[in-house]
């Protein structure tokens, strides 16, 4: 499929009989993040129905709800997009710089779009909840002191083995101005939280761990650049990395499904939880750990491929 016609596959929402799955899925992934957030979930509950399904048999049983079309896109968004997703990735792929330009991919929403981003968070009862309660922010010294075997130490060491910190993107420079309340919560809270969900929810430090908890996150609370990194990786995948993209496509859905089926994470005061060991965590909220087959695979493929 050509760029063009991938655009208006996207900005229509009609996708041409005949597409392979993985296209049709990533366009409608492209729809969601780009034309329709208000219909995300809708969006991605229809796809994750399919997934199960051999390939030939999805778009026949793919029951999508109505979509929003005609809706035209910035220029400069879509040559965001293509700057990421158009060629196939030369070398590895480095996760920080890969979340940067997705990031930056916002910085081309139009009014029109961010409006559409808003009402869609505030579709979800813990985004509102959330809004509705005082902010509290972590720092990475707050995790310092914790008994072994706490969510604060483990956090800390992870952090630590990562090379990161829980400042590594200022929280506020991830704020839109103007009157965006649900969005400018969110996207500070879930700085807070991505690191923590990792641990809590079982999700790995690989990139099949960053794209399944991609679908996680966006399940929980309808994150938009969580959507957007999605339709991006699907797309850079159905167009250049052949039967990988079926595997991404795989975790991505995974994740999906055990966002949908996890207790609401976003409104939890983690900053007063610090000092419970993870299992008990676990247990008293209700978090059965990610398991997917798919991620363990790709886990595999990418430990023998550093290794080599």
């Amino acid at each position: 499929m050509q760029p063009q016609h991938f655009e208006t596959a996207v900005e229509s929402g009609v996708v041409p009989a005949g597409t392979p799955f993985g296209l049709t899925a990533a366009a409608l992934m492209a729809h969601a993040a780009f034309v329709d957030p208000e219909q995300s979930t809708a969006i991605f509950d229809a796809l994750a129905a399919v997934m199960p399904l051999p390939e030939p048999e999805r778009l026949a049983a793919l029951a999508l709800p109505p979509l929003t079309n005609g809706r035209a896109l910035p220029r400069a968004l879509w040559q965001g997009f293509w700057d990421i997703a158009g060629a196939p990735p030369a070398g590895n792929v480095d996760p920080l710089a890969f979340t940067v330009a997705v990031v930056a991919l916002g910085n081309h929403y139009d009014t029109e779009l961010i409006d559409r981003c808003e009402r869609a968070l505030l579709h979800h009862d813990n985004v509102r909840a959330l809004i509705a309660t005082p902010e509290t922010r972590m720092k990475t010294s707050d995790l310092e002191g914790w008994p072994v075997d706490s969510l604060g130490t483990d956090l800390l060491t992870m952090l630590r083995a990562q090379g990161y910190d829980l400042e590594v993107i200022d929280a506020d420079t991830v704020v839109l101005p103007g009157d965006y309340p649900a969005q400018n919560r969110t996207n500070r809270r879930i700085l807070q939280l991505h690191d923590v969900w990792h641990l809590v929810a079982g999700y790995g430090f690989t990139g099949a761990g960053e794209v399944a908890i991609s679908g996680f996150q966006m399940a929980q609370f309808g994150q938009n650049y969580s959507t957007r990194f999605l339709a991006t990786v699907a797309t850079l995948a159905a167009l250049h990395l052949g039967p990988i993209a079926e595997l991404l496509l795989q975790v991505s859905f995974d994740g999906w499904r055990h966002g949908r089926a996890t207790p609401d994470l976003l409104t939890i005061p983690w900053h007063a939880r610090l000092g419970e060991p993870i299992a008990a965590l676990r247990d008293q909220i209700g978090i059965t750990p990610f398991s997917s087959p798919t991620a363990s695979m790709m886990d595999m493929m990418e430990a023998q491929a550093k290794a080599a």
